[in-house]
């Protein structure tokens, strides 16, 4: 007995921007109920239009443009022959007309077909396979995203899918499996978006897209999972950079690290912006708070520097910017001690009245008490000895001396100052 799959593999061979091209019957031009003798006729007819021609143009109205070689055509062909590809391909293919044997109310199959036209026009749009103006795309993205939300919420769908696992016969696929097909079909339909992502312009435009194609249930928390692997590159590459810009301030090659901080961390970061509604706050926030503490630190130690040796007009700007940019990026919980580093800095840098003191040596408490104690046991011996008023009279001339040669010195001191400022 031939065991039922229930497995579809075909998802991740569809998942892209490819989705509607690599379907089997746009590269046939077979429709979806096509049965055997059909698909053989239409194998035949166009092996022998292969023989004496290049390409075949595909299915009419929907294949992308180029059309298709010899071995796409004869793959596709070999891919009717399973089951599971077949009923991925057809569900993600028009459906024309309800036939007499599956009941669909004609409705059901205008949707479907109408969704299947929206999303693969969007594709083609955005792959440049077909012109059409960038205002004129988000319309065919929404739409799609309503089309397929509504009729994946439609239980007459699965009936359907039921419907043609009977018509195929196959017993390597039984009707179970319209569950599990289904249930995959949403990241699919989406998978194209993490691939169009990695344009930033069009990342940018297209993220009020995907958040509308969340507010449809079955795309619902979808999107986080597409976006993870496009996420975790990004914070490698990140962290990479942060690693290298970090040895080279430790080096004191401070404007490599400012060109690497400048140049790729924070365009980097920049970059996850429009993935921003699609990514955890933890997670986000983590990425955000690496950035701004590689920004910060090397903003502090140059700020350092510059207490010793005063900073040129660039470095000036590049501490400004750096502190502010930290503070700019930093998550919330980083945002009070980034903004008065930011602020010191600006202060130090302009000149407005704030410096960055200079560290303070700790006030030797032991050495003074051990001077105390010893001063006061002399006293107190000498004052045993001689009595006290001889002792205090003593003392008070003493210092008055001290006071004197102090005077002295300093005055002298201020002598050989000005003798050195005279010309």
């Amino acid at each position: 007995m031939t065991t039922p799959v229930r497995d579809f593999d075909r998802f991740e061979e569809l998942a892209g921007t490819q989705l509607y091209r690599r379907n089997v019957f746009a590269v046939t031009g077979l429709p979806t109920r096509a049965s055997g003798p059909a698909v053989r006729r239409q194998r035949q007819k166009l092996e022998a239009r292969l023989a004496v021609e290049d390409r075949w143009p595909g299915a009419r109205d929907v294949a992308p443009a180029g059309g298709y070689g010899k071995d796409e055509v004869r793959a596709a062909f070999e891919g009717l022959q399973d089951p599971r590809r077949r009923m991925v391909d057809e569900v993600l293919w028009l459906w024309g007309a309800p036939d007499s044997g599956c009941g669909c109310d004609p409705d059901l199959h205008e949707l479907h077909d109408a969704a299947v036209l929206l999303h693969a026009r969007a594709l083609r749009a955005e792959t440049g396979d077909l012109e059409l103006p960038v205002d004129q795309r988000a319309s065919l993205w929404e739409n799609a995203a309503s089309a397929w939300g509504h009729l994946l919420a439609e239980g007459a769908l699965r009936q359907h899918v039921r419907h043609r696992i009977r018509a195929l016969g196959d017993p390597r696929l039984d009707e179970d499996a319209a569950t599990g097909l289904l249930a995959g079909l949403p990241k699919l339909l989406a998978s194209p978006f993490p691939q169009l992502f990695t344009d930033p312009a069009t990342a940018a435009r297209l993220a009020p897209v995907c958040s509308a194609w969340t507010g449809f249930p079955p795309f619902e928390g979808l999107f986080s999972e597409l976006f993870e692997h496009a996420v975790q590159d990004a914070y490698e590459k990140i962290h990479a950079d942060l690693l290298t810009a970090e040895r080279e301030r430790e080096a004191a090659h401070y404007r490599e690290a400012f060109l690497l901080l400048r140049d790729r961390v924070v365009p980097g970061f920049e970059d996850l912006a429009p993935l921003r509604p699609f990514v955890s706050d933890w997670r986000y926030d983590e990425i955000a708070h690496v950035v701004a503490v590689g920004l910060n630190n090397l903003a502090v130690e140059l700020l350092g520097v510059s207490v010793y040796r005063p900073p040129s007009a660039s470095r000036r700007e590049e501490m400004v910017w750096l502190a502010e940019k930290a503070y700019e990026i930093g998550p919330d919980r980083d945002s009070e001690g980034l903004k008065e580093n930011w602020e010191t800095i600006y202060d130090h840098v302009t000149g407005t009245g704030r410096h960055p003191a200079r560290p303070r040596k700790r006030f030797p408490w032991f050495g003074f008490l051990l001077v105390l104690a010893f001063i006061g046991g002399s006293l107190s011996a000498l004052i045993e000895n001689y009595g006290f008023l001889p002792v205090l009279f003593v003392s008070v001339a003493v210092l008055a001396v001290v006071g004197y040669i102090v005077r002295f010195l300093a005055w002298l001191a201020g002598g050989v100052r000005n003798g050195r400022r005279r010309p």
